[in-house]
């Protein structure tokens, strides 16, 4: 592993988690406002994958693109044949390929095809595809014309705009080389909290209040300063130090490797029959979904090398990270 994506690694790993919290609204009872942050679990990915899809060698589209359909698309299908025979879904293929893995698959293999094509005429202008992206969102915002109550990051087509900016955002730091960032607590911590605050007060405030209902476009500013400090976070000394430890790094490394995994099976598991005992109950379920999603992984890395010509690898298959 490259010293430069260990703090990708962790960020991986935050994002899992806040992926696997964010839906949890039936596990937490009368606590449910404590689940909240999908949006950030959501874009800290996107942010992943624009850094790193900066650092790997380019060549032929076709080729390029079908590296990215190997890496994700035998987990779809993997979870489509758990489905079937475990919860009893019914998808035609048609389903599968394009809505199989929800919305954020179908998004994300669309941002590969733009993102390629940006990286081929614009690697050296990212600022400018991030202005253009800007304006695009903008907008759109407005020509939607969205109702009071509208919510940007929930169920509808805009966020598949404003999310590429967080992915713009990864490919540009991806190509910066500096993977030794001074993180100080006291001044970026607060930048952060800052950041947080800033964008949860926006977003209630849109909600609640008509006249500032158009906030939640701005909030789009703080949110993509959590995402860089907690960047910035990831590349610290006592976080490098965690992950060199055996442990901690091991379940870092595990945790992280599965969060699309973890976005695939989290809606099927969830249960409120264990809310009695809650909190315990979140941590059985987040051990259940972790453990499902690594199942699925195995399942889908069996399925690649089905429609290969070697020999089945068992290590590769089973392999924690």
């Amino acid at each position: 592993m490259k010293e430069r994506n260990i703090g990708i690694d962790i960020l991986k790993f935050i994002a899992a988690l806040i992926i696997t919290n964010s839906h949890m609204e039936l596990l937490y009872g009368k606590y449910s406002a404590l689940a909240t942050g999908g949006a950030i679990g959501d874009l800290l990915f996107f942010f992943c994958s624009g850094f790193t899809l900066f650092l790997g060698k380019m060549g032929r589209f076709d080729n390029w693109y079908k590296r990215r359909i190997n890496r994700i698309y035998p987990t779809v299908f993997a979870w489509a044949i758990m489905g079937a025979f475990i919860f009893g879904y019914h998808n035609d293929m048609k389903y599968t390929l394009i809505n199989g893995g929800g919305w954020f698959v179908t998004c994300i293999m669309i941002y590969y095809v733009i993102l390629y094509i940006i990286r081929r005429i614009m690697q050296n202008k990212l600022k400018w595809a991030f202005m253009i992206t800007s304006i695009i969102v903008i907008a759109w915002y407005f020509i939607m014309n969205p109702p009071f109550g509208f919510n940007m990051y929930g169920g509808t087509y805009l966020k598949w705009g404003h999310y590429f900016l967080f992915m713009l955002l990864g490919a540009s730091l991806g190509i910066t080389n500096k993977d030794n960032w001074k993180y100080s607590f006291k001044r970026d911590g607060l930048k952060a909290l800052g950041c947080t605050f800033v964008y949860y007060s926006m977003l209630t405030a849109a909600r609640k209040i008509e006249v500032a209902q158009h906030l939640e476009l701005l909030s789009l500013i703080p949110l993509l300063g959590i995402t860089f400090y907690l960047y910035k976070f990831c590349n610290s000394c006592i976080m490098k130090k965690l992950y060199y430890n055996k442990h901690i790094g091991a379940i870092i490394k595990f945790i992280g490797g599965l969060c699309l995994e973890i976005y695939l099976v989290q809606g099927s598991l969830f249960t409120d029959k264990m809310n009695k005992i809650f909190p315990l109950n979140l941590l059985i379920m987040l051990i259940i979904i972790i453990a499902v999603a690594y199942i699925l992984r195995c399942l889908s890395r069996i399925f690649a090398q089905t429609f290969k010509p070697e020999d089945y690898n068992w290590k590769e298959v089973f392999k924690a990270y």
